[in-house]
């Protein structure tokens, strides 16, 4: 009986097969980043097929409102994640910036200096989220979320509890389904968030500033060797989140019309969620705001197919959180930036 030899090239598998599984680990991460905008359309199909009546137009501009005001929140937010850190403080933010905006106005106030006390606001409150950081050495999930309960007390204490204010009519009717913005028949919350997303998205590309965020959040020793100045970076990646949720906050004043201090509530966590469904990681570094635009969409038209569907709120969060855990596994197979280089 002929006897073969067995030697290491024998049990070594074929080159072929090496290289099938090496391409298929390398084309992984380029389908993982699709995904996202791939959910949109497949989700807004599953809502045409299901609920009656859905596919029309006041529909499909109350779900991009909808998209809008989480859009322009996690705006901020996916910079301050891809710095390395986590805003808490937006949602209390957006209901500060609600309540002073809509008493102020009811107290004869005009509109552009009432913007601008916000901006300063919003200036404050960013900078010391980010140096209180970088002076005590803790990440910023703790700071913000401090910084979270003064300004819910102060919005508190602002309103005393009172729900009086208005808000201007134009304003309202940016926010509505049936708003135009001048000749476009698109509300003005819309175009708002469009234009935002166009210059955050050319913002993080184009400017060096924008590099340096990226680079903070891959590696902030390397960052700071290679002289990326890594405290201004981080308080500016702060001040702009604390300037959208101000602006989110303005929009939600045209949508309520009076002083409430809760609005924002809902996004203590929604920004996170738009976020880490977009696909922009935690660890800092990595994504970008064109994968929270499409976050905040899969977010919107998750929650608009569950409320069609006749699900409560707590199935439709335990349906984002499998959403989450299930793209989360998908997106940790993309590789990280070090790998990379």
């Amino acid at each position: 009986m002929a006897h073969t030899a067995t030697t290491p090239d024998a049990l070594a598998p074929p080159q072929a097969t090496i290289d099938s599984v090496l391409r298929s680990a390398a084309n992984w991460p380029n389908f993982s980043r699709a995904i996202p905008y791939l959910l949109v359309p497949c989700l807004f199909v599953f809502c045409v097929l299901t609920i009656p009546g859905y596919f029309n137009k006041s529909s499909i501009l109350s779900l991009f409102i909808l998209s809008s005001f989480l859009g322009l929140a996690s705006l901020g937010q996916t910079m301050t994640v891809i710095a390395g850190g986590v805003d808490l403080s937006i949602a209390a933010v957006m209901g500060l910036a609600e309540i002073i905006l809509t008493q102020r106005y009811a107290g004869g106030w005009p509109f552009w200096e009432i913007c601008l006390a916000l901006a300063g606001l919003a200036i404050l409150i960013g900078s010391v989220n980010a140096l209180s950081s970088v002076i005590l050495h803790v990440h910023p999930l703790i700071t913000s979320f401090g910084m979270s309960l003064v300004v819910g007390g102060i919005a508190l204490e602002w309103s005393h509890g009172f729900t009086t204010g208005s808000a201007p009519s134009w304003l309202t009717s940016c926010v509505s389904p049936i708003g135009k913005t001048g000749p476009i028949p698109v509300p003005g919350i819309v175009v708002a968030w469009i234009v935002a997303a166009v210059l955050a998205i050319a913002f993080m590309r184009l400017t060096r500033i924008g590099r340096e965020i990226y680079a903070t959040g891959a590696n902030p020793t390397a960052a700071r060797l290679a002289r990326v100045r890594s405290t201004w970076t981080l308080v500016a990646a702060f001040v702009i989140s604390a300037m959208c949720a101000s602006i989110a906050g303005v929009f939600f004043a045209g949508y309520s019309g009076i002083a409430d201090s809760t609005v924002g509530q809902p996004y203590f966590f929604e920004t996170i969620t738009a976020v880490v469904i977009g696909g922009t990681s935690l660890l800092g570094g990595r994504g970008g705001y064109g994968r929270t635009a499409m976050g905040a969409l899969i977010v919107a038209e998750l929650t608009t197919l569950l409320v069609g569907l006749g699900f409560n709120e707590s199935t439709q969060e335990l349906v984002l959180g499998i959403l989450i855990i299930v793209l989360a596994s998908a997106y940790g197979r993309e590789l990280r930036v070090s790998a990379r280089i």
